[in-house]
């Protein structure tokens, strides 16, 4: 039975000395093709470095499919793009192995053990990388709450332990008085209000907003098609959006409920047809 691969991209900030994530998929799919083996789930993260390994979503994917026994080989372009940094790829290479699970980069197209990685990070576990690039040192302040990427208003972080102990961040958790906001704003556009005077019911209210400012119709209304906004994030419903799926379940942090969910997208359709009918 061919060997299930989940493809596992990081997007840099400068494609100079590191290719970008459709180029990275596009390796990795031929080296799965020469393989034989099956490309289950590709993972994608920004390069925003390594102070929030586990909290990051590709990466929070990655660890969930390898818990749940979903994936065989763990695949990325070249090891820098999995981990910059020894003590994290040896972390995480532990944890792999102990789960059955191999680590292979299609450039230069081998399979990376834990007992290897220090012939591809040298003798120095915060600084050069094999291909002579340099890291900085990790930060004193690696699990402050602020380092950590910006959830979805209604959810806030939390800690969990791993199995020898180590205190890790990277799991949502449902923070009740923001949530119960969140289902205030769809209950309120449903019943008809526009996301302007919503925007100007939180303000008069005094409600805190995503990012500490004013409330704006934008924040609410958002894309419907790029997923942004309030009304159009498909995390309230207990979806989890992974590249190279549709969605992922994610049950745990739910917020609004199907029915008032799709009170919110009849309407949003509505608004839509009345505006392509306008002159």
């Amino acid at each position: 039975m061919p060997k299930k691969v989940l493809a596992y991209l990081r997007d840099p900030h400068s494609t100079l000395n590191t290719a970008c994530a459709d180029s990275q998929l596009f390796h990795v799919k031929a080296f799965i093709k020469k393989n034989g083996w099956n490309l289950e789930l590709t993972c994608l993260d920004e390069d925003i470095g390594e102070v929030v390994f586990t909290a990051q979503p590709g990466v929070h994917k990655l660890l969930e499919e390898v818990d749940i026994g979903s994936i065989d080989i763990v695949l990325c372009h070249t090891l820098d793009r999995l981990c910059s940094r020894f003590a994290v790829a040896e972390r995480l290479m532990h944890e792999l192995e102990a789960k059955g699970v191999e680590v292979w980069a299609a450039d230069p197209g081998v399979r990376i053990k834990a007992a290897d990685l220090i012939d591809y990070y040298y003798n120095d576990p915060d600084g050069t990388l094999a291909r002579g690039r340099r890291r900085s040192p990790m930060p004193d302040d690696l699990y402050e709450v602020e380092h950590l990427v910006p959830l979805p208003y209604g959810y806030r972080y939390t800690g969990a332990y791993n199995a020898d102990g180590t205190y890790i961040f990277g799991f949502r958790t449902l923070e009740d008085e923001t949530a119960a906001v969140v289902v205030r704003i769809f209950q309120m556009y449903a019943d008809g209000m526009s996301p302007a005077k919503i925007a100007d019911a939180l303000n008069a209210a005094g409600i805190p907003t995503p990012h500490g400012r004013m409330w704006r119709d934008a924040t609410i209304r958002g894309g419907r098609n790029r997923r942004t906004g309030i009304l159009n994030d498909e995390i309230y419903i207990g979806r989890s959006w992974v590249p190279g799926r549709e969605y992922d379940l994610a049950p745990a942090l739910r917020i609004v409920s199907d029915e008032l969910w799709k009170r919110v997208k009849l309407r949003q359709d509505l608004a839509c047809r009345r505006a392509a009918a306008s002159p």
